[in-house]
């Protein structure tokens, strides 16, 4: 919910005005922005926003702001021109328009960025929307999505940039609904483990549509990718597409691309169904799958529809009736519920007096969430769970705001958390994703794994942070998806009759309600296998193993990624999963390691325990990649094994053993005779200052488990 409108003017506004009502509209968007709090909406007039009007780039759009500009004809009429030096976490200095904070929105606005190396739009938050924004004339990229960001981008053109429309790096996801981009160099340029679902867009007139590398993972349904220069779709290292399966068809369009549709110089197969393609036009190794959805016209029409409800029928529910008796779409005491799917679960909290309707008898099961409805929401059904945390004190909520009491109460009890600015945002919507992880936090749910967040068709928008809590609501079926159980739409923003659903299988869980059957409650497979990426891999026996004793994860879109390098951050936290290390010596302060960096402690608990050691210049290097001879050294020295006797002659088999460092020979040693040593593809040759994989690591890991005693040993020719 809006709080406060600034309006702005590049015409007739002054800056000297306070900009709250459109006769006092401020000159700068800069100006507005500085005046700006969480909730703020800035209104813009249409016209130029540029360095000479007063305008300092980059505009970077605070945490809850929104930026409506003016529509046009062809493009908007609100047009944002100019570029300044913007310091990445995590890619440096860059030349940048418009930088989007976490929750923002920016609509109807045009953004140029013409200068050496510019880039349009810049996101690298976990959540933010675009809509109706043409980025054009950029020099490099139109936008750049990065880290973990996961923004919803629709119906939006990026058009005329250099190297390309917009690009996904990193663990960028997010959604590209009704997107064009045309005219780039590259359309659409996915990155190391991105994962965007892409649909209903226009990827047209480029050099290449859509370049897929690293091991980008991207969703593709219902697009157009057609006329580009040279490729359709281009994949190369360990990259692949989801271009439709046999029970979720794609429904793209590749047609018309000058050297083909499709070249996959990837080392992966592409799997394709549901698409229309030209067989002729693919290059590389494009499987064709059938669709296994059934034919709707060998389909009764009954099995689609429902008998529609006849005139006088009964519209308000018996409000002592049972529970277990109702099935969705049956009666409700809200005249606005009945037939609704959801009316069963808000009939059983309302029975309870966990919910309320409204005085003029509706419940409206459409209307969204706050975050301040889904504290009391929760807080109706579980108020009597123990506090787990410290109380906080919201810098925006205050002591007369009419849900304090329930906002402080989800916060203690885990349920709700703030932002790292010490706000909440109470009127903000609450999204789907976020509820469902709040409830599993606060319900303290566990038992999940990585996999079981594999079922969900768009699992690739479903952000890093979220995947350990919703696997295990998945697993204890607290999921509840309308219509289709099997789409989770985790950014979309979550309605009274979702929450009621959410909450009621929560009562169920802990005891308090009686279960039901709902088609729309998500039923966990049992039979999902371990990660989409390792069948038939050298390593997957190791890596099912570790993960079936919940030591290692895979990726939200269900894949483990065993070819990608494994980082120190990445191995301290496995390392302390793995062996609960106790403290050996005191911890230390790194330079590159903040308190806030997410695997800050897992770093402390591993340097303690002896596995891992910083470097002279009081660096960690948390982002280097681990080399193998590092894993032994570490596994040597962390497990107390460093005193053993060992013999160094036996390391004379490895035609490489010269390449061993010195400070590393003995360390060697001692792992060849735990078995620690895996080698593929061939046992006799080390490679011990080469890049480690993630497989590599967690066969070493796993054999190290083996020699303590912990898992069962492994047949594997590649054991040293």
């Amino acid at each position: 919910m809006v709080q406060r409108v600034l309006y702005v003017d590049p015409v007739s506004g002054q800056d000297s005005r306070d900009g709250l009502a459109a006769s006092r509209s401020l000159k700068t968007l800069s100006t507005a922005l500085r005046l700006s709090q969480a909730d703020t909406q800035i209104r813009l007039q249409g016209g130029l926003y540029s360095a000479a009007n007063g305008e300092q780039f980059p505009l970077v759009i605070p945490a809850g702001c929104q930026i409506i500009g003016t529509p046009g004809r062809d493009r908007p009429a609100t047009i944002l021109q100019g570029s300044g030096r913007w310091q990445s976490s995590n890619q440096g200095v860059q030349a940048v328009t418009c930088v989007l904070r976490e929750d923002t929105t920016l609509r109807s606005v045009t953004l140029m960025n013409p200068t050496v190396q510019g880039i349009g739009l810049w996101l690298e938050v976990e959540r933010c929307y675009v809509q109706d924004v043409a980025v054009v004339d950029c020099t490099r990229h139109g936008g750049f999505v990065s880290s973990s960001a996961l923004p919803t981008i629709e119906d939006c053109v990026f058009e005329q940039c250099g190297q390309a429309g917009i690009v996904f790096v990193n663990q960028g996801k997010g959604q590209l609904e009704r997107v064009t981009c045309r005219q780039n160099d590259i359309g659409i340029l996915l990155q190391d483990t991105a994962a965007p679902l892409l649909q209903q867009c226009r990827i047209e007139n480029n050099r290449i549509g859509l370049e897929i590398s690293g091991t980008a993972n991207p969703v593709l349904r219902r697009n157009q990718v057609m006329n580009n220069q040279a490729y359709g779709l281009a994949l190369t290292a360990q990259a692949t597409a989801d271009l439709g399966l046999p029970q979720d068809i794609g429904e793209n369009v590749v047609r018309y691309n000058g050297q083909g549709d499709i070249r996959n110089q990837s080392r992966r197969s592409l799997l394709t169904c549901g698409n229309d393609l030209i067989p002729q036009r693919l290059q590389g190794d494009v499987e064709l799958a059938a669709s296994e959805l059934p034919d709707p016209a060998a389909v009764p029409a009954s099995l689609f529809s429902q008998p529609a409800k006849e005139p006088g029928a009964d519209t308000r529910g018996d409000a002592g009736a049972d529970v277990e008796s109702r099935q969705p779409g049956g009666d409700s005491r809200f005249f606005d519920a009945v037939g609704h799917w959801a009316s069963p679960f808000i009939e059983g909290l309302a029975a309870v007096g966990g919910i309320k309707g409204f005085e003029d008898g509706t419940f409206r099961p459409h209307e969204l969430v706050t975050r301040a409805q889904f504290a009391a929401f929760t807080m109706g059904s579980f108020a009597a769970f123990p506090e787990k945390v410290a109380p906080v004190s919201f810098k925006d909520v205050s002591r007369n705001f009419w849900a304090s009491k329930v906002l402080s109460q989800a916060q203690v009890r885990g349920f709700l958390s703030g932002y790292p600015d010490g706000t909440v945002r109470p009127n903000a919507p609450i999204s789907r994703i976020q509820a469902i992880v709040a409830l599993s936090n606060g319900l303290g749910l566990g038992g999940g794994r990585a996999d079981d967040v594999g079922i969900y068709r768009d699992r690739a928008q479903i952000p890093s942070y979220a995947v350990e809590a919703l696997a295990a609501a998945t697993r204890r079926q607290l999921v509840v998806n309308y219509p289709d159980p099997l789409t989770l739409r985790p950014s979309e923003s979550i309605t009274r009759a979702e929450v009621s659903a959410l909450i009621y299988q929560g009562r169920v869980i802990i005891g308090t309600a009686t279960a039901f059957s709902s088609p729309y409650i998500v039923q966990p497979d049992a039979t999902q296998p371990l990660f989409s990426d390792i069948d038939g891999h050298w390593a997957a026996d190791f890596v099912r193993g570790l993960a079936t004793a919940n030591l290692v994860t895979g990726l939200p879109d269900g894949r483990f990624a065993p070819e990608a390098p494994m980082n120190r951050a990445q191995f301290a936290t496995l390392i302390v999963n793995a062996f609960q290390p106790q403290p050996e010596r005191v911890g230390t302060l790194f330079q590159d390691v903040p308190g806030s960096f997410w695997a800050a402690d897992p770093i402390q608990t591993a340097y303690r325990g002896g596995f891992m050691s910083g470097f002279p210049d009081q660096t960690f290097g948390p982002e280097n990649p681990l080399l193998r001879v590092q894993i032994w050294v570490a596994l040597v020295n962390g497990l107390d094994w460093e005193n053993l006797p060992a013999e160094l002659n036996p390391l004379g088999r490895f035609i490489d053993y010269d390449r061993i460092p010195r400070y590393a020979l003995q360390m060697t040693a001692i792992a060849l005779a735990k078995q620690l040593l895996i080698n593929y593809p061939d046992a006799n040759v080390l490679r011990p200052n080469q890049v480690a994989t993630r497989a590599e690591v967690s066969a070493t890991v796993y054999q190290a488990m083996v020699a303590l005693g912990r898992l069962p040993a492994i047949d594997s020719r590649y054991i040293a």
